[in-house]
């Protein structure tokens, strides 16, 4: 098979399925923000419903991690993200017929979490760990990229839908829009790579077990997750009640959401270069760092605070993703890829769901998000120091799956 740029021509093709299969999947995930209105106003619902529902998608999504990179590891990332894409199409056609709120908690909850699990990042990443050896890193950054891309992408586009089509037929276009393009695409760049064909076959042996390198990656992941899902759900309301325009705080949080595309994108050719553990490390102490400057949101300081905090905290929101899955994949070999990535997927899900609770508890309690944001800085900040003290590799014990470490990196 020919090669280009280093890699496999199939390596790339798989990439590019990777990326739009992503975009779709994380697109008609985020998009329910858009129905939120439409909905309640059609089935005389309150804001409780439709956020129990969005609840319901994160649980469902983080739990279901660890379950599907097994399965990917297992039976191949192709049949996992096909599954997904299809769990994706029928949760659209769920809602456009849902008239009561269980039927909302499943279709526009349950199964939303488990289609975006099949189809996002850690299928992905099982399928390109297999594929590439040298750029691995840029690979993983790219298709983490392509979450902020189709969040970007779709609320806009399915409110500009809504007033021509309605809630519901928008909701069926949606699903055959990600069913349309999703599936062949799968089925025409997708193939599995050859070291997961020979681990199915049982030439490789199982991966070795966890150590503690992985726990120390995971407790960053928590606290990956405790910082950014505290940003992404808090940070416009923070803005307004210190004083900045709701619209102007909403273009803060859009604009953050770009400086991520293009910091994930970046942090790849860093993973494939420098030793993923300090990468990790650099990622969470810089957005340590910047997280004090929203309490100067609000003084005459607060715009230069804002714009500091956008390209740091930016850069760093989801970048983590390409070192942890080269660190993976180095130290365990393409057969734990799946099962490992998927359980610090949890992790980052679990903090996540504690850093929204804290923001709102902050708030209830003090009346302020000053304590949330300091202790949403120390928690990130004792994230990245937990990364320093990531043991070096341990030799493969006696028929564990091989490592691929790329050329020329060094070891951790």
């Amino acid at each position: 098979m020919a090669r280009r740029w280093g890699e496999d021509v199939r390596a790339w093709r798989a990439l590019a399925a990777c990326v739009i299969i992503i975009v779709l999947a994380a697109g008609s995930r985020t998009s329910l923000a858009a129905f939120l209105r439409p909905i309640e106003g059609d089935l005389g619902l309150d804001r409780g419903v439709l956020s129990t529902a969005g609840a319901l998608t994160v649980l469902t999504y983080g739990l279901a991690q660890p379950l599907v990179g097994a399965l990917a590891g297992r039976f191949g990332a192709r049949p996992v993200m096909l599954g997904g894409v299809l769990l994706t199409a029928l949760g659209g056609f769920g809602v456009a017929t849902a008239s009561t709120p269980w039927q909302l908690y499943v279709f526009a909850g349950i199964i939303p979490g488990l289609a975006f699990a099949g189809a996002s990042s850690v299928p992905a990443t099982v399928l390109l760990a297999g594929w590439f050896v040298a750029r691995l890193g840029l690979a993983t950054g790219i298709t983490s990229g392509a979450i902020p891309a189709g969040q970007s992408l779709f609320v806009p586009l399915v409110t500009a839908l809504l007033p021509w089509l309605g809630w519901r037929s928008t909701y069926i276009l949606l699903g055959i829009a990600v069913a349309v393009i999703g599936l062949p695409i799968l089925l025409w760049l997708v193939r599995e790579p050859p070291v997961v064909a020979r681990h199915r076959s049982g030439s490789l042996q199982p991966a070795p077990r966890a150590g503690r390198d992985i726990w120390l990656v995971g407790l960053g992941y928590f606290a990956c997750g405790f910082s950014d899902q505290f940003i992404s759900l808090h940070l416009v309301a923070l803005g307004a009640d210190r004083g900045l325009d709701p619209l102007a705080a909403a273009a803060v949080l859009s604009a953050l959401l770009l400086v991520g595309i293009a910091g994930s994108v970046a942090s790849g050719p860093f993973a494939d270069r420098v030793r993923p553990k300090w990468l990790l490390a650099g990622l969470y102490l810089a957005r340590a760092a910047v997280l004090p400057l929203l309490l100067l949101v609000g003084s005459q300081l607060g715009p230069l605070a804002l714009g500091v905090f956008v390209l740091v905290f930016g850069v760093t929101y989801i970048a983590n993703q390409a070192p942890g899955a080269r660190l993976v994949r180095d130290r365990y070999g393409v057969g734990a890829v799946g099962r490992l990535m998927g359980s610090v997927g949890l992790a980052h899900q679990v903090g996540g769901a504690i850093g929204v609770g804290l923001g709102g508890y902050s708030v209830s309690s003090f009346g302020s998000y000053t304590p949330a944001v300091l202790i949403v800085a120390v928690v990130i900040l004792l994230g990245g120091l937990s990364q320093l003290i990531i043991p070096p590799p341990r030799q493969p014990s006696p028929g564990a799956a091989p490592a691929m470490p790329a050329p020329g990196l060094p070891g951790d």
